[in-house]
């Protein structure tokens, strides 16, 4: 009997290389995940803790969010059976094999990949499936305003930002403040080749720098709750065109826009606010002086996921937006790294920003 329901676990993993709602895409990278880790492995929480709980068509399982985070929990067994890891966990159907071989499946979502996930409800072994997510991974492939000269600079210089300050990643972004158009967009990681990090992630920023329109309230434009440092520079960009959202679709030099939600009075506050003289600016005195900037910089801290309280971090996130110069502004960038130490600030961005700017202010 264990050898058939063995077999049968083994039958559904076939299945799952088989399914076509995954789509896989030629060249992707494909984890398979059969361990079935022990619930004891797994952190727990009191049902009290989590913030949401969500009933799926099984009275056995649901799935639970805490901070921002979704898990499966065994409603039998009082338990948390996978780590509360997910930024996105669906519940797709329930399946009976026979023999009392019965299966939950699930669709989940963690960092850029997205996955198909079968767990066997009589032990919750858990099979599943992992695939680059398409709708979190931008290619720059059919955007034909990539400058190569300040590609190539910008990587020339990111790569030797990320080695000198041990960094674990980072990614960099200009757009031409009048256009709007993408001009470079640059990930990097530790190793220089590492799959993940070095992708241009449409989830790669903690969302305190999100825009230059967050003011203690939440922003008009909802298209500014994206979280990755090349919304970040659309937002910052917003600034040279009275709040209009100017969009790069990566398609060619096409954009989208997206109509100013803001008074005249707004932006005068908006721009004081944001306004930066390096000479006098405390925050970020470590900005070169050749210009005058529209700016900000912020530090996050990382969290392990098993640290419930969120009380000891295990690195820091460090991000930067400007536009300058602030008289017919010419760039907008934004730079976002992240390291796992607590030994990180903003003032790091030093080594990268300032060369950067010099020598994008003397070419034409």
């Amino acid at each position: 009997m264990m050898k058939g329901t063995l077999l049968r676990k083994c039958q559904a993993l076939v299945v799952l290389l088989l399914m076509p709602t995954l789509m896989l895409a030629q060249g992707d990278v494909v984890d398979v995940d059969s361990i079935g880790k022990d619930s004891l492995m797994v952190s727990q929480y009191d049902f009290d803790e989590f913030d949401r709980v969500d009933f799926c068509h099984t009275p056995q399982y649901v799935i639970v969010t805490k901070n921002g985070r979704k898990g499966l929990y065994d409603m039998y067994l009082h338990q948390n059976i996978t780590e509360l890891e997910y930024r996105d966990l669906r519940f797709n159907k329930l399946e009976n094999e026979g023999d009392s071989l019965e299966s939950c499946w699930f669709y989940g979502k963690k960092g850029y990949q997205r996955a198909i996930i079968c767990v066997f409800t009589e032990d919750n072994t858990i099979f599943s499936i992992w695939a680059n997510d398409p709708g979190e991974i931008y290619s720059l492939d059919e955007c034909t305003t990539i400058d190569k000269r300040m590609e190539k600079r910008t990587k020339k210089l990111l790569k030797r930002f990320v080695k000198s300050q041990q960094m674990d990643n980072a990614q960099l972004v200009i757009l031409d403040a009048q256009t709007g158009r993408l001009k470079t967009w640059v990930a990097m990681d530790a190793d220089m080749k590492k799959d993940g990090a070095g992708m241009l992630l449409a989830h790669s920023c903690s969302a305190s720098l999100t825009t230059p329109f967050r003011d203690g309230r939440p922003p008009k434009n909802k298209l500014l709750d994206a979280t990755s440092p090349f919304m970040m520079a659309v937002g910052y960009n917003g600034l040279a065109h009275h709040g209009a959202l100017i969009i790069p679709t990566m398609k060619g030099d096409s954009v989208k826009v997206e109509e100013s939600v803001y008074t005249e009075t707004d932006m005068v506050n908006i721009k004081e606010r944001l306004r930066v003289n390096p000479t006098v600016s405390s925050a970020l005195s470590w900005l070169t002086a050749e210009t005058e900037w529209y700016g900000y910089t912020s530090t996050d801290e990382m969290y392990d996921n098993k640290d419930k309280e969120r009380k000891v971090p295990v690195g820091k996130q460090i991000q930067f937006a400007g536009m300058f110069p602030v008289e017919n502004p010419r760039y907008t960038l934004c730079v976002v790294a992240e390291k796992h130490s607590t030994d990180v600030t903003p003032t790091m961005f030093q080594d990268i920003v300032n060369p950067l700017v010099k020598w994008l202010l003397k070419i034409r």
